[in-house]
């Protein structure tokens, strides 16, 4: 799918003046959109179904490099982020991760502002562009207050400052940093909003577009940030009675049964995953490629599992043996699917005491991801022993889809989960301790250069 001329045209104008300025767009010479058509070409880009987020990844422990590759990447985003330093992002860097984001909601604003007034089209076609725009705005705003913001806690959130809302096309505006709780309270509207219009179908006509089913997955995610696990699993129940879908492992093959690296045939492609409720590609896969699988996450996985099996490998791409498993380079899936829901119905129940329930959950999921020889049954005797399975299904499911950083920030609060994570290296060492100011994302400096109103996080 190609971006429409009218959207090509803005990218190209942002990219120019810059996002992170918040520049007005609309220069003398250029044709605005007026149109339905025209605004729903921004809609239609696959630029919307961009996660926009991946650094986040390099910084968790479900990976690690070489030494060599450490080595290697020090004077890079990624080696700065794997090692948590100070400053992620130099004084002339530009932040794709703020800018890629921002240049959706601005898409999003522009359609939001003008779509009642744009010409030959029905009530109905405009509806439906209103109710995608919000839900494509409130998913960027979400995660970039989860990157950028602390983490959700109800005593602080109306303090803890997030990221600008920006809720008008206006680049010029000088926006300043949002709370914690406006950004959560912003989103959850703008779903519910979008939600409530009859013209947005169930699923969306393909992976850019947006349908109810993504709608109550989001939320049910955001709601699980806040802690909010009953309200989480109520959407995540709403979420599931409109698919429920759960690929079958014992499915996948290597397409070349002597080389790993070839790929997994009968593996869907990200976007194109039936499990998927809402789908988010990531355009910054090709950095995603060169690392080993975490000690501790490794350790939860085992290696009978086939998540394990068609993930990792202990050889190179080169065809060497390697004493540790090597990651195998499957672009990652930053989508939100039925597996998610699943996990945090599990996760509510265990935390209510409902420990059958729970396991039952995690066995039905396990099914799809064993050998039928090697699946055995996870039971608890508890609910603490529950809760604790259900975080491990957690790290086995959902390792590369761009939330082990946020639950890490959320599971750092209680003090029977919070991890203290270290990189040991010849060239170079790091500790990242819990709630450590270093789980929030430094503001790029150049945004805060630009605009004195937005204040930079303490690292």
């Amino acid at each position: 799918m190609k971006l429409s001329n009218l959207s090509y045209l803005f990218l190209l104008l942002l990219v120019a003046t810059g996002c992170s300025k918040f520049t007005d767009i609309k220069p003398k010479g250029f044709l605005l959109p007026k149109t339905v058509d025209d605004y729903q070409g921004f809609m239609n880009d696959i630029v919307l179904a961009n996660a926009g987020y991946l650094n986040n990844e390099f910084m968790t422990d479900d990976l690690r490099f070489t030494d060599d590759f450490a080595a290697s990447q020090s004077i890079t985003r990624q080696g700065r982020s794997y090692f948590w330093d100070k400053e992620i992002l130099r004084a002339t860097e530009d932040d794709a991760e703020w800018n890629t984001p921002y240049n959706m909601i601005y898409y999003c604003n522009l359609v939001l502002e003008n779509i009642d007034a744009a010409t030959n089209g029905t009530q109905e076609q405009k509806d439906l562009a209103k109710a995608e725009a919000l839900v494509h705005r409130a998913f960027q705003h979400f995660h970039l207050a989860s990157n950028y913001g602390r983490d959700y806690q109800a005593a602080t959130a109306s303090t803890d400052l997030a990221v600008p809302l920006m809720l008008k096309p206006d680049l010029e505006a000088k926006s300043s940093r949002a709370t914690v709780q406006e950004v959560y309270d912003k989103v959850i509207t703008d779903l519910k909003a979008a939600l409530n219009i009859t013209a947005l179908p169930d699923f969306g006509r393909n992976y850019v577009h947006p349908g109810k089913a993504g709608v109550l997955a989001i939320l049910a995610r955001v709601y699980f940030f806040m802690g909010d696990y009953k309200t989480a699993a109520e959407y995540a129940d709403a979420a599931l009675a409109k698919n429920n879908t759960l690929l079958d492992y014992n499915t996948f093959k290597f397409t070349s049964a002597t080389n790993p690296f070839s790929g997994v045939t009968g593996r869907p492609a990200a976007e194109l995953n039936p499990e998927n409720l809402f789908s988010r590609t990531n355009s910054q896969g090709n950095i995603f490629r060169v690392f080993l699988i975490g000690d501790s996450l490794h350790r939860v996985l085992g290696e009978k599992d086939l998540r394990f099996y068609f993930n990792f490998a202990y050889r190179t791409r080169g065809g060497a043996a390697s004493p540790f498993p090597n990651y195998l380079e499957a672009l990652p899936n930053f989508s939100i699917g039925v597996p998610e829901m699943m996990l945090i119905k599990a996760e509510y129940l265990a935390r209510q005491g409902q420990t059958n329930d729970a396991i039952n959950i995690l066995n039905t999921l396990r099914q799809k991801r064993f050998k039928p020889a090697d699946y055995v049954a996870l039971t608890a005797s508890n609910a603490e022993e529950a809760l604790v399975r259900v975080l491990e299904e957690r790290r086995r499911e959902l390792f590369y889809h761009g939330i082990r950083w946020f639950d890490l920030k959320r599971l750092n609060r209680d003090d029977r989960f919070k991890l203290t994570i270290a990189r040991t290296h010849p060239a170079k060492s790091a500790t990242l301790e819990p709630n450590s100011p270093r789980y929030v994302l430094p503001i790029p400096p150049k945004v805060v250069d630009l605009n004195p109103n937005i204040k930079p996080n303490e690292r």
